[in-house]
């Protein structure tokens, strides 16, 4: 997840380049989003830059993969003649 933080005393419509095509998002004055890694946006690199906003870039939370619990078997155990 990437976080931008608005640090200026202005709103902030900014267009983001995703998947699906480019979607625009107003960020007020001192407020902030968060949006998807693969949503791209030069106006924020731009901002960053002018000191005007803030990009944090958080990795996603992996999920827990949770092993199987082995059943044990049960061995037949060979039975003694006399």
């Amino acid at each position: 997840m990437k976080i931008f933080k608005n640090t200026s005393m202005q709103g902030l419509s900014i267009p983001f380049g995703t998947p699906e095509g480019v979607k625009t998002v107003f960020v007020g004055p001192k407020k902030q989003i968060e949006v998807p890694n693969n949503w791209k946006s030069k106006v924020v690199e731009n901002l960053v830059h002018r000191r005007m906003g803030k990009l944090t870039i958080v990795p996603d939370p992996q999920p827990k993969i949770v092993p199987t619990p082995v059943k044990k078997r049960k061995t037949k155990t060979p039975v003694e003649s006399e």
